[in-house]
């Protein structure tokens, strides 16, 4: 009898979170709900709340605020705290003017070459869409899957610096766009994001990076567009 192959092994000990790591995790919960109007303008964000939901020290908390004010997705007042801020239309206007001029620049700079899984990928985004439109309107579960296309699209450039910039100018603007979506058709709002889910992956099974970008740059057109007929002045 092998003695040796029947011992159990001791289990691996859990590796602990690094400090980096937590930021990370607590910055983009918090940036998330302020994306899909959990936290919507006007919310004042408790730190002594936040660090006994994290289970932290108010230090990171502190930390991740003061990224998110950096990022323009809250402010501080004197008297009253860290605000969740408000956007308004002609900053919405300016951010899709570049988020669409940087459309273009997708397939330019530092283009990766496309591979199954991100099609793959992809194609389980359009099916979530495709449920999602088929049910009544659910607002946070469409800004949760515009998100998920946003974050699978920051993987289509090796450059990480057109890739952070995209990222801040997306959460900085997501916010007014879920504002207006009761005001319009749910199954147009759909079927404009399953358009461009469906583009995006034909042209990546195409192997054209610069078809995606121009993907993207019309997409953000049209939204600008679909808002444009509810305010004056977009």
């Amino acid at each position: 009898m092998n003695t040796a192959a029947n011992t159990k092994r001791p289990p691996e000990p859990e590796r602990r979170e690094t400090q980096a790591e937590r930021f990370e995790r607590i910055y983009k919960v918090i940036r998330e709900r302020i994306s899909v109007l959990e936290y919507g303008p006007g919310t004042v964000l408790n730190e002594g709340l936040l660090s006994e939901e994290f289970d932290v020290s108010r230090t990171p908390i502190r930390s991740v605020l003061q990224r998110l004010n950096y990022e323009g997705l809250v402010t501080t007042r004197n008297g009253i705290g860290t605000i969740v801020t408000e956007v308004d239309v002609k900053t919405f206007k300016d951010i899709y003017a570049l988020r669409m001029r940087l459309a273009e620049d997708l397939g330019v700079l530092s283009p990766i070459l496309p591979t199954r899984e991100m099609i793959d990928k992809l194609d389980d985004l359009l099916a979530r869409a495709r449920k999602l439109r088929e049910g009544p309107p659910d607002y946070k579960a469409y800004a949760r899957l515009c998100n998920a296309v946003h974050e699978q699209q920051l993987e289509l450039t090796e450059n990480k610096i057109l890739a952070e910039i995209n990222d801040l100018l997306y959460y900085r603007a997501a916010r007014i766009w879920l504002a207006f979506l009761p005001n319009i058709d749910w199954e147009e709002a759909m079927k404009i994001l399953e358009n461009e889910i469906a583009d995006t992956a034909r042209a990546l099974e195409m192997g054209d990076m610069q078809g995606v970008g121009n993907v993207r740059r019309q997409h953000l057109y049209i939204i600008l567009k679909t808002i444009g007929r509810y305010l004056v002045g977009v």
